[in-house]
């Protein structure tokens, strides 16, 4: 404990009384003494774990590679011992195979049991799912029990949140992605039957029922404002609500008809919206609010939500609204942007990236901006200032050459043109002279040998001076391309960066990465990809790449 204490030491979470609080009371009871923070001295822990990054750091290059690959056969070696399970005659991968080891706990948001120390399971914990002609290992194991509709392998209750805490089938598994298909699935059904789900709900708004028109308003805030219902969280957590969990401190009824939200939902995130609803919506807020005790809705809840959605469509929750609408704006972003196949792949990448951030909106899915973010869009913006400098100082070189070419070509022609011209002008001499010998009757052989060896050296200048010309053409021509090509790789790089930048500060406070695992339909990508010669898995992570292999197969796309 100590030393994972210890390791904290310079972080925010450190001088954070309400994590330093938990995590020493119970350091406490391990040690059975009380202390303080304050009471501690870590400097001789400190120490300990300066010499080891000190020794690390001391490895030689191959002495690192040497351990680095040791880890990894270990890994390998675990991986193929406890990685996999079979599954109705089918290996399938298992998803963490590996127990969270003791540790501090670090919650997210204003959690209050950030800091505790959460004690890692053990075999006497663990629950283990097996069939009755599947190998026993050995161990002190809770239980081995054979659950064979539940989808789980193991399974133990956390000693500090009370949860029970599974091992699942791999994303990757025959049976999660079946179960992915259908959720994606239930999405669209939802995304044909919208207006049919909209108008059962806004029928239900003036219900004589109390506990229905609350439902059918929860359920108009879930689709209007793209939030969860709410009931998902333990009462121990941070203090997260949704529609359904919603208090009057977290609205405001406006002098110009409007609504303002003001909440934290799920990991702390702030929901803040203002928006204009309709006049019985807000009307039933305002007979909740003044009603209300402690939850606006009080008695309403994920299981009310799906039942009156039931009604309407079978199968249909709260939580596939967000799967549609998620899905509905990357779908319309791609087409937006208008991309084309021959567009460069750094393009496709950006539209993918945009595409991504509007289902992060609609889910707002926001994030605490990154400590390292100003930083590497300090590095990135001075990469693109040294790569415009860099792609003058070429093209500048470049043009210097095609002048400096130029003007050797000139001087060049000029001297051998001035040459013919002198030397037709010695055999227009030597013709005039031969025309005079004639008349006077003089001898005129050495003057016509004199004649013939004009007329070839003519002709070998004027041979010269084609070449030249067409040397000259060739190599202008290399350069001028030469030029081209740096022009536009240059420009390419520039603009391929410029992109990045952008996409780095429109993205800056979202997690793109939630939206793109779960409410996005990969077939989406998958199915513009194709249109426009871009292979999904540029955009995808490896793991979600496995995760939605699925994608495909003809049948996963034919109906899309």
């Amino acid at each position: 404990m100590a030393v994972a204490w210890a390791k904290k030491i310079g972080t925010p979470y450190v001088e954070d009384p309400v994590f330093a609080e938990n995590f020493h009371r119970d350091f406490s009871k391990k040690l059975g003494v009380d202390v303080k923070p304050e009471d501690v001295d870590y400097s001789e822990v400190l120490h300990f774990i300066e010499e080891e990054r000190a020794r690390k750091a001391s490895l030689s290059r191959d002495e690192r590679r040497r351990l680095a690959a040791e880890r990894k056969a270990r890994r390998e070696a675990n991986k193929e011992k406890y990685g996999y399970a079979w599954v109705d005659g089918v290996r399938m991968e298992v998803a963490n195979y590996r127990v969270e080891p003791s540790s501090i706990f670090m919650g997210r948001g204003e959690h209050p049991l950030r800091g505790r120390w959460k004690e890692g399971p053990r075999e006497e914990d663990i629950e283990l799912n097996l069939s009755p002609d599947a190998p026993r290992p050995p161990g002190n194991w809770k239980a081995i029990v054979w659950r064979p509709n539940a989808m789980w392998i193991a399974r133990w209750r956390d000693k500090l949140t009370g949860k029970m805490k599974y091992v699942w089938l791999s994303d990757s598994s025959v049976l999660k992605q079946r179960k992915e298909i259908e959720k994606f699935e239930k999405a669209r059904e939802l995304r044909q039957n919208l207006m049919r789900v909209k108008r059962h709900i806004w029928e239900n708004l003036d219900a004589e029922d109390l506990k229905r028109r609350k439902t059918a308003t929860v359920c108009f805030l879930i689709d209007a404002l793209k939030i969860r219902v709410g009931d998902e969280k333990d009462p121990d957590e941070a203090d997260t609500v949704g529609a359904s969990t919603l208090r009057p401190e977290h609205i405001r009824f406006n002098g110009d008809g409007t609504v303002t939200f003001n909440f934290l939902g799920k990991d702390s995130v702030p929901h803040i919206f203002r928006v204009k609803l309709p006049d019985k919506v807000v009307r039933n807020l305002k007979e909740f609010v003044e009603n209300a005790k402690s939850a606006i809705f009080e008695g309403v809840n994920s299981r009310r939500v799906s039942e009156f959605l039931d009604e309407v469509m079978s199968g249909l929750s709260a939580k596939v609204f967000r799967t549609c609408y998620a899905s509905e704006a990357v779908e319309k972003t791609l087409k937006n942007f208008k991309v084309r196949r021959e567009d460069p792949e750094y393009v496709k990448k950006y539209v993918a990236k945009m595409a991504n951030l509007e289902a992060a909106k609609v889910c707002n899915h926001r994030r605490t901006i990154p400590k390292s973010w100003k930083a590497s869009l300090e590095r990135k913006m001075m990469r693109l200032k040294a790569l415009k400098r860099r792609a003058k100082e070429v093209q500048e070189r470049l043009n210097q050459r095609l002048e400096e070419k130029r003007t050797r070509y000139t001087e060049t022609l000029k001297k051998r043109t001035e040459r013919l011209e002198e030397m037709e002008k010695k055999l227009k001499s030597y013709q005039h002279m031969l025309l005079e010998r004639k008349r006077e009757g003089r001898p005129v052989k050495a003057l016509k040998r004199r004649i013939s060896l004009k007329r070839r050296a003519i002709k070998r200048q004027r041979a010269s001076i084609r070449e030249l010309k067409a040397k000259q053409a060739r190599e202008m021509s290399k350069l001028r391309e030469r030029l081209k090509k740096t022009r536009q790789r240059y420009r390419a790089a520039i603009e391929k960066l410029r992109l990045e930048i952008k996409a780095q500060r429109e993205t800056r406070d979202y997690n793109l990465g939630t939206s793109l695992k779960s409410y996005i339909d990969p077939r989406i990508y998958y199915r513009w990809g194709k249109d426009v010669d871009y292979d999904w898995k540029r955009y995808y992570p490896k793991t979600l790449q496995k995760k939605f292999s699925w994608v495909e197969s003809e049948e996963a796309v034919a109906d899309l």
